[in-house]
């Protein structure tokens, strides 16, 4: 098994308070072991067996009052801006495995790692960047604030389209991780969201596989939304499901939280699965502007999510170049 050693650097941002500074992990391979290589190693080593005894990993907050959102916030807003999506650019036969239609399919998928002797799984979407190689998740599905340990140092992966074990897309191995101080050094669930930057697979990088969604920042709250993930309480996990509606004020406020709530059956399995507005139906491209977080035991039948904000713009743009 290859021995992976994982070092952390911080890219702190002048505009931003130090708990709000981007943190980066990324995984370093021996120089007797290619990219190429390692990408294989991941390939062979989730099997099927080992995807089925994955376990999701989802937060799930305990009973609280429920009450109207305060409004009182340090999530930063500013003007919006986006970065659209894009189809695929390649011409590739496994770029034709799944429909040029409904990219929301192909550009959400599954994502499995280590811990301890035991496989967990959440889920995941590809995202536009400059460096094409870019998946968007929730942070705490790359990095626990209890242990204050990344996931990455074992076998972290991307499957983009999981169906039934199926891979369709290949298996895309995590090369950088990214996710905001103020979760690392608070758990703040205002910035529960991270970025992954995926290793290129047989040369190809996966934005060009796949295509991908757009992102967005600043979005109007309370507005048309679509969710996607993988629960185990729909399907098992082995199909990607989703939800739709009208986002409103999450009623979930302790410690200044100022996400939304989606009325939605989905349960463990599905963190870090996009939320997407303004999706083009004919394509099945939007813009990420959330994941799925968390939920709570007395607000049954809702999924929370964090507003996607001017820091989690300035932690994008910091992911968008790994």
């Amino acid at each position: 098994m290859l021995i992976q050693v994982l070092f952390i650097c911080l890219l702190p941002n002048i505009l931003l308070a130090e708990s709000a500074a981007s943190v980066t992990a990324s995984v370093f391979l021996p120089k007797s072991v290619s990219p190429e290589a390692y990408n294989e190693q991941m390939n062979k080593y989730w099997t099927s067996e080992r995807l089925q005894a994955a376990k999701p990993l989802d937060i799930i907050l305990p009973s609280l009052k429920s009450k109207t959102a305060s409004g009182d916030s340090e999530v930063s807003t500013g003007p919006a801006s986006s970065v659209p999506g894009s189809i695929p650019s390649t011409s590739g036969m496994t770029g034709k495995a799944i429909s040029p239609n409904g990219r929301q399919i192909a550009t959400t998928g599954r994502v499995f790692w280590d811990v301890g002797g035991s496989s967990y799984s959440c889920s995941a979407a590809v995202v536009s960047s400059d460096s094409t190689d870019l998946v968007a998740t929730a942070a705490h599905c790359v990095y626990d604030t209890a242990s204050k340990t990344w996931y990455n140092n074992n076998n972290w992966v991307f499957i983009p389209a999981f169906s039934n074990y199926n891979k369709p897309y290949g298996t895309w191995p995590a090369r950088n991780m990214i996710v905001l101080q103020a979760w690392t050094t608070s758990t703040d669930y205002n910035y529960d969201v991270a970025f992954v930057a995926v290793g290129k697979v047989n040369g190809q990088h996966i934005q060009a596989l796949v295509g991908s969604q757009g992102i967005g920042f600043n979005y109007p709250r309370l507005a048309y939304t679509y969710s996607f993930g993988y629960p185990i309480n729909l399907g098992n996990g082995l199909y990607l499901q989703s939800c739709n509606g009208t986002v409103r004020a999450s009623r979930y406020t302790q410690n200044k939280y100022v996400g939304q709530e989606l009325a939605c059956g989905m349960t463990q399995g599905c963190s870090g699965g996009p939320w997407l507005q303004n999706v083009v139906d004919a394509t099945g491209i939007g813009y990420v502007t959330s994941v799925n977080s968390f939920l709570v035991t007395n607000i049954p039948g809702y999924m929370h999510g964090p507003y996607f904000d001017s820091n989690t713009k300035l932690l994008y743009d910091d992911a968008k170049v790994l």
